[in-house]
C-alpha cells in the first residue's frame, strides 16, 4: 500500500517545479479573462457599437463529427468605431448570452491588436457593460480555485504518491493545526470571496 504523504512538506525538486509550473498556467488564464474584463470596461480597446444582422445559437463540439448546441449565441453584423475611423461589415460576436433581433446596436469594445483576447472571444470584439465585467472577473477568480489545491499538493507532495482522493482526504488531516492548512484555507478563502464580493464590485465601479 503506496504511503501516505503528510504536512511535513517534503516535495521532490522535479514535484515542486510541476506544481509551481502549474499554478503559474493557472494565474495566466486567471489574467486573460482579468483583461477581457478590463476591456469591457473600456480600459483596453476600441470603443464602437456593433449592430446585429443574424443571430444563432452557438455550437460546441470535443470532436468534428459530434456537435451540441448551448444556450449561447454567436451573431454576425457590423462595427462602427466611435471616432469614425474603424469600420468592420464582417464583424462578428461569439459565445454572447442573448439571442438579439437584427438591428439592435451593441456597445462593444474592438480589440484587433490583441491576439490572445481575438482567440479567446472567438472574436476581435468584446461587449461592454457593467454584466459582462463581473462575468469576465467572475471566471477569472473561479479559475484560481485550483491554486488552493495545488498549494496542497506544493507543502505536502501528496500528488507524488498517485494523488487519489483517499490519499487526499488522509493528507488533508494531517495537516490539521499546521501552517499549510492556514495558507491553503486563506487562499481559498480570498479567492471566493473574490467571486462574491469583488467581482460585482467592479462591475459597478468599471462600468462605462
Amino acid at each position: 500500500m503506496p504511503s501516505v504523504p503528510t504536512a511535513s512538506g517534503k516535495k521532490s525538486l522535479r514535484g515542486r517545479s510541476a506544481s509551481l509550473i502549474l499554478i503559474a498556467v493557472v494565474v495566466l488564464a486567471s489574467a486573460v479573462f482579468v483583461i477581457k474584463g478590463l476591456t469591457a470596461a473600456g480600459l483596453t480597446g476600441t470603443p464602437g457599437t456593433f449592430t446585429v444582422a443574424d443571430c444563432s445559437p452557438h455550437r460546441s463540439s470535443s470532436s468534428g463529427h459530434s456537435r451540441s448546441a448551448s444556450h449561447e449565441y454567436d451573431c454576425d453584423g457590423s462595427y462602427r468605431s466611435d471616432d469614425g475611423k474603424s469600420v468592420d461589415a464582417e464583424a462578428s460576436l461569439s459565445s454572447i448570452d442573448t439571442d438579439h433581433r437584427t438591428g439592435t446596436r451593441l456597445a462593444v469594445q474592438g480589440h484587433h491588436d490583441s491576439t490572445v483576447l481575438s482567440v479567446l472571444s472567438g472574436s476581435t470584439y468584446t461587449l461592454a457593460g457593467r454584466g459582462e465585467i463581473t462575468k469576465s472577473f467572475v471566471i477569472a477568480f473561479l479559475i484560481l480555485l485550483f491554486v488552493p489545491l495545488l498549494l496542497l499538493d506544493l507543502l505536502t507532495g501528496f500528488g507524488e504518491t498517485g494523488g487519489t482522493l483517499r490519499q487526499w482526504r488522509q493528507t488533508w488531516r494531517a495537516t490539521a493545526g499546521t501552517r499549510t492548512r492556514t495558507i491553503v484555507l486563506t487562499t481559498a478563502g480570498v479567492i471566493l470571496f473574490g467571486v462574491v464580493v469583488v467581482s460585482p464590485a467592479l462591475g459597478i465601479a468599471l462600468a462605462p
